[in-house]
């Protein structure tokens, strides 16, 4: 198994480069029929990040390539039920992928609750407003 970089997973969604998609493609094919690709969380997070504050894509169109990704035969990542599960918090809530990443890891590491200054996350079940 091989591993992706931020930066080359962007390129594979929004194709803005085609030189570069072209390349990307490629490797992600030969990995996907073989030994596998491999995406830490923290390209996941830098991802939805990247998509929204370069690409100025909605939270319904991150959601929507984090899920398309994901589901890719020979995609493995690295924390798929958190993922997921930050995934669908993402799409119907106000805060970022990111806090929600943070918000399920700490459930699934029986952490909560999540002490957070963030007034949004805050209104999810498991955070709590440092007050």
């Amino acid at each position: 198994m091989e591993a992706f970089d931020t930066n080359v997973v962007v390129r594979l969604l929004v194709r803005d480069d085609e030189e570069q998609y072209q390349r990307a493609e490629r490797v992600l094919r030969r990995l996907t029929a073989g030994p596998g690709a491999w995406l830490s969380s923290v390209v996941l997070v830098e991802v939805a990040w990247v998509l929204r504050g370069a690409y100025n894509f909605d939270r319904a169109t991150i959601a929507a390539a984090l899920h398309r990704l994901i589901a890719i035969d020979g995609v493995h990542v690295e924390d798929r039920a958190t993922t997921r599960l930050a995934v669908a918090a993402f799409e119907t809530g106000s805060a970022d992928f990111a806090d929600y990443f943070i918000l399920e890891s700490a459930r699934r590491g029986g952490a909560l609750p999540l002490h957070t200054f963030d007034e949004r996350l805050s209104r999810s079940d498991g955070a709590t407003l440092v007050g």
